[in-house]
């Protein structure tokens, strides 16, 4: 899929031989999403085994839900550190929407250690524009941490899993993460249900303390003697003193 994608969007954009995307729609194995994340101490665990230049790009990942490609071609001039905002064009998005992406704290302190490194280009290594993240350095950092079954784009599986463990709506996080489609975004809705607490907490009814082991069975044995046995079964809410 990403092959035919690649196709459509150069015969679009550099041969010109057509004037629109067709859609593509991606389905997993099973019918399954795979979603895989990094708890905080694993994030902790293999930020502290990689290179500095490394560790801030898994940084900015991780604060900012983006794409691998995304990061490594951000230039300067589509970041605005006084409005706190950096600004993905739409050929370089996915769905062909620009994006606004909002910078926290930390994607704030990453870009202004960078200013100064490069005339054009956010991410460098040794005044070099950085190719790829996904190096024999990275896949290192996480056997060493014991992490498995885990690829660089699952960094942007984490930032959205951390924010919905938070508490961020789905509808937010769709918007944050430039996803077109609700459905894409629902993968994560479990991983919160604090918005449905007060709708559980509607549900209200006496509950009394249960009889003690030997009077439950004194009951059971007088109501065999009595050869009372047609009457419907008595619920017992049993609650802890």
């Amino acid at each position: 899929m990403a092959l035919i994608r690649a196709i459509f969007r150069k015969a679009m954009r550099e041969w010109e031989w057509i004037e629109t995307m067709p859609a593509f729609r991606t389905y997993a194995e099973g019918g399954k999403v795979r979603v895989r994340y990094l708890t905080t101490e694993q994030a902790q665990a293999v930020l502290a085994r990689l290179l500095e230049h490394q560790r801030e790009v898994v940084l900015f990942a991780l604060s900012t839900g983006l794409r691998q490609r995304n990061i490594l071609d951000l230039e300067w001039d589509r970041v605005d550190l006084a409005r706190r905002l950096v600004t993905i064009e739409g050929h370089d998005t996915k769905n062909g929407d620009a994006l606004g992406v909002p910078l926290n704290d930390i994607a704030v302190a990453v870009l202004e250690r960078q200013q100064g490194k490069h005339r054009r280009n956010v991410f460098t290594y040794r005044g070099k524009p950085l190719r790829t993240a996904n190096t024999r350095a990275w896949r290192a950092a996480l056997k060493a941490c014991g992490i498995r079954d885990f690829r660089w784009h699952d960094l942007r599986h984490t930032w959205a899993t951390w924010l919905r463990q938070n508490d961020v709506p789905t509808w937010v996080l769709q918007e944050l993460g430039g996803w077109k489609s609700s459905e894409m975004v629902r993968r994560y809705a479990h991983m919160s249900a604090k918005h449905l607490q007060p709708y559980a907490d509607q549900l209200i009814f006496p509950v009394t303390k249960a009889d003690s082991p030997k009077a439950l069975e004194n009951q059971k044995t007088a109501s065999h003697k009595s050869g009372h046995n047609g009457a419907s079964p008595r619920l017992h809410l049993v609650v802890s003193n």
